[in-house]
């Protein structure tokens, strides 16, 4: 059954779904979350819109937060529109930190419909507690703020900054690497942590 933590119009079709990667000649319902792929050279094959991850999704649950956290999420969430070689990183940075597949990330933001911050903030509860996401989720519904639940659950909530900072400080880094003209990310996790990124450099 799908976990629904926050009802907002709009919210949960700004992810495409997950058959939304194969890349399709239809126009895009979300123009700023797709991008036109040429065909290579010679060939009309292969043309189309593909996935960009280019998000402009913001949290919803961190009103009342600890200003730590708040700001490592607003500054993680608003990272989601910077465009590194025509792709978003911010699903890319947050299941390189969760270690989760990217496409099961993508599908969590949208059956839930945290931002991707929060989404990291709940998966690192998750593991940390050992407890299923759609747990912390429904915890969470009874909870004050993220940083409450986490000390109830033995989590330490700078732990959580750290997680979120880790990630925004990730793609600065990769977005300076590449306007450098290097193309490479700091290190060879790249190749996990932006595969999109990557391929367009082959």
């Amino acid at each position: 059954m799908k976990t629904k933590f926050i009802v907002v119009p709009g919210i949960l079709t700004r992810i495409p779904t997950l058959n939304s990667q194969a890349q399709t000649s239809q126009a895009p319902k979300h123009a700023e979350l797709t991008a036109w792929v040429a065909s290579p050279t010679g060939s009309h094959i292969g043309a189309g819109y593909a996935d960009t991850y280019l998000t402009n999704i913001r949290a919803k649950t961190i009103g009342h937060e600890d200003p730590k956290l708040r700001n490592a999420v607003v500054s993680l969430d608003g990272l989601g529109m910077l465009p590194v070689k025509g792709f978003g990183l911010v699903p890319a940075a947050v299941a390189w930190q969760t270690q989760l597949p990217m496409r099961k990330v993508i599908e969590q933001q949208s059956e839930t419909g945290l931002s991707y911050g929060e989404l990291l903030v709940a998966n690192s509860i998750a593991s940390q507690s050992h407890h299923s996401l759609d747990h912390i989720i429904a915890m969470r519904a009874k909870t004050r703020t993220w940083c409450e639940l986490a000390e109830q659950l033995q989590v330490d909530p700078d732990f959580l900054v750290t997680r979120v900072n880790t990630a925004s400080k990730r793609i600065v880094a990769v977005d300076f690497r590449v306007r450098r003209g290097r193309g490479r990310a700091p290190d060879p996790s790249l190749s996990v942590f932006a595969p999109h990124v990557r391929a367009q450099r082959q």
